[in-house]
């Protein structure tokens, strides 16, 4: 077919560049749109290339369009307009189809498929990604007199000169067409074949489809990948070498997210579903966090690469670093207040309150107190007591401060009935004993059920103190290296105090790590430590601290990166009062893991 009118149009030369300073100023509204608006982008994971496609469409529907005479920014620059056969502008729906191809392309780039186990309906959109551009060059090649690129012949328009008027021949030659429409059947084709042992690779789809869906609906990620990777690399000897690979790919959903955790719960998904590794294949996990709207990016990575068997063991250390390195106050539960002390007494008995009545009114209008009591044992759970009654030490809280944190009305309370109780010895006056914490909360009354569980949990503990611990516990490595050079600048002088303030600053990660130290007796070189107070109901800022040994500040920094009071070694402690604490810790570390 064969066209004449009276206009010139613009080389490719001119197109070129008004769409490069087009592409620069949609990139930086692009950019503009993910700074302000990043969150509620990144909800939307690869879907975020609507953004893109949008923005594209609008800009070129409005631009191209008679609203703007035809011309975008970078054509006003070029002194270049779009118009019909007639020389009219067009109008924004006929511009917004002409921009459809680009559009298209931003949208697919990167859109997941589905969870299909099918594999073909993702060479399918490989070919359509791939054909886009490829005709688009063709097209602005082969059509020597029009100039026509595919989106061009699409919405019948033409780029011209914006004021020069002169008569051109326009022909298309059908050939030219024809042509065209033959390559996407070849790209397909080549796609096609490309993808060898399709057969078999839908197998492997199958399986990583299941890991894929899972793994969407359980972990904080907007989009997640995964699929099978073989490279050969040949070296100048000629020798060559083959790395094979399980590449998954996850963005996840929150920056806070800890990127090995998220590693971790991927690798155990991957376990758990039974998928098979081949030989010598290694497993690949990049973990990112931005975005892409497919006219801006922005992204942040982490990549983690290793054996089947060495994620395998990590996996479980991994869950350990998933509960403790949550940045919310709220700690560990174990079990509840009782079931903790439990886990940190020196001693747990049964046994009656024995709280003088008088007294008790005499404390309640003071405004805090020490109040001695009897306790008549008639039973011990753990330690060695071999008296049947007791003098126990509690401090009463000021009932006129702003909160009566002690819980004191349980120790009114239970006055004179059989109670089980975790003791520890008294830090301010020989030979008396302490409840293990200030507060009296965690006191149970002596029913025979309460009585069996206590028993139950005692022998538990024991076991784990034992044999559980290093065995199941242990092997967990985070940041061992870390841990173990700080601990020995301890030992110097002139290393010493910042070497506190670095173990600390470690933070919940190091927790495992930590308890799995406790052993550590050797003397330190500087024993006078300066903690910041980092309890939000805390009354002063520092916390002065005087350790002895390794283990003491070891015990002394998990109470402040935990926030739990599984006991400080005060200066002078026994070491049976330092063995308690430690093993404390241990059961502390090990329901972590098992819950």
């Amino acid at each position: 077919m064969e066209e004449t009118t009276a206009i010139k149009l613009a080389t490719r030369k001119r197109r070129l560049f008004a769409f490069l300073i087009d592409a620069l100023i949609i990139g930086v509204f692009g950019w503009m749109i993910g700074w302000s608006f990043e969150d509620a982008i990144l909800q939307l994971g690869n879907f975020g290339r609507a953004v893109g496609a949008v923005v594209v469409l609008l800009y070129f529907g409005i631009c191209n369009s008679k609203l703007m005479n035809g011309q975008t920014l970078g054509k006003m620059l070029l002194n270049i307009r779009v118009v019909d056969k007639n020389s009219n502008y067009i109008s924004v729906a006929k511009a917004i189809l002409r921009a459809l191809p680009f559009a298209l392309y931003i949208l697919l780039n990167g859109m997941p498929v589905s969870d299909s186990s099918d594999l073909y309906p993702s060479l399918i959109l490989g070919t359509i990604l791939f054909s886009i551009p490829v005709l688009e060059i063709y097209f602005a090649i082969a059509n020597n007199k029009s100039l026509q690129s595919l989106h061009d012949m699409i919405a019948k328009t033409y780029v011209v000169s914006a004021k020069t008027e002169s008569s051109i021949d326009l022909t298309n030659q059908k050939a030219v067409l024809y042509a065209g429409l033959a390559l996407p059947i070849l790209i397909m084709a080549i796609v096609f074949a490309g993808s060898s042992a399709v057969a078999n690779k839908l197998i492997y789809v199958k399986d990583m489809q299941k890991i894929v869906s899972v793994a969407s609906q359980e972990l904080p990620i907007s989009s997640i990948t995964m699929y099978r990777n073989k490279t050969e690399t040949t070296n100048f000897n000629g020798e060559t070498t083959q790395t094979k690979l399980i590449q998954v790919t996850a963005t996840k959903i929150n920056k806070d997210e800890n990127d090995t955790l998220l590693a971790g719960k991927i690798a155990k998904i991957i376990f758990d579903s039974g998928f098979t590794f081949e030989e010598d294949e290694n497993l690949f996990i990049a973990i990112i966090y931005g975005y892409d709207i497919g006219i801006a990016s922005k992204y942040n990575s982490s990549k983690f690469n290793d054996t089947p068997k060495n994620w395998k063991e990590a996996v479980k250390a991994i869950s350990i670093l998933d509960k403790t390195s949550r940045k919310n106050k709220p700690t560990v539960d174990i079990k509840s207040d009782f079931w903790r002390n439990v886990a940190n007494a020196q001693y747990i008995v049964s046994g009656t309150l024995n709280v003088d009545t008088n007294k008790i009114q005499e404390i309640k209008k003071s405004k805090g107190d020490y109040i001695e009591f009897n306790f008549v044992i008639d039973s011990v759970f753990k330690g060695d007591i071999e008296k049947k009654e007791i003098t126990l030490r509690k401090f009463i809280c000021d009932i006129n401060g702003k909160e009566n944190r002690c819980n004191d009305s349980n120790l009114f309370t239970l006055n004179g009935q059989k109670v089980i109780a975790p003791l520890v010895k008294s830090q301010r006056k020989p030979g008396q004993y302490a409840f293990i914490k200030s507060s009296v909360k965690g006191l149970q009354l002596a029913t025979e059920e309460n009585a069996n569980k206590v028993s139950n949990e005692v022998k538990l503990q024991k076991e784990i103190i034992e044999s559980k611990f290093y065995t199941e516990v242990c092997p967990y490595t985070k940041l061992a290296d870390s841990v173990k050079t700080l601990i020995e600048d301890m030992l110097v002088a002139s290393k010493a105090e910042s070497a506190y303030v670095n173990l600390e600053r470690l933070g919940k990660s190091a927790i495992p790590t930590i308890i799995c130290q406790m052993d550590d007796r050797r003397e330190l070189a500087i024993k006078s430590i300066t903690f910041k107070n980092k309890s939000p109901d805390g009354t002063e800022k520092t916390w002065h601290y005087t350790p002895q040994v390794v283990t003491d500040v070891l015990a002394a920094t998990l109470n402040f990166v935990s926030w739990n009071s599984f006991g400080y070694i005060f200066d002078g402690a026994s070491e049976e009062e330092r063995v308690s604490v430690i093993n404390g810790w241990r059961i502390f570390l090990w329901y972590l893991i098992n819950g």
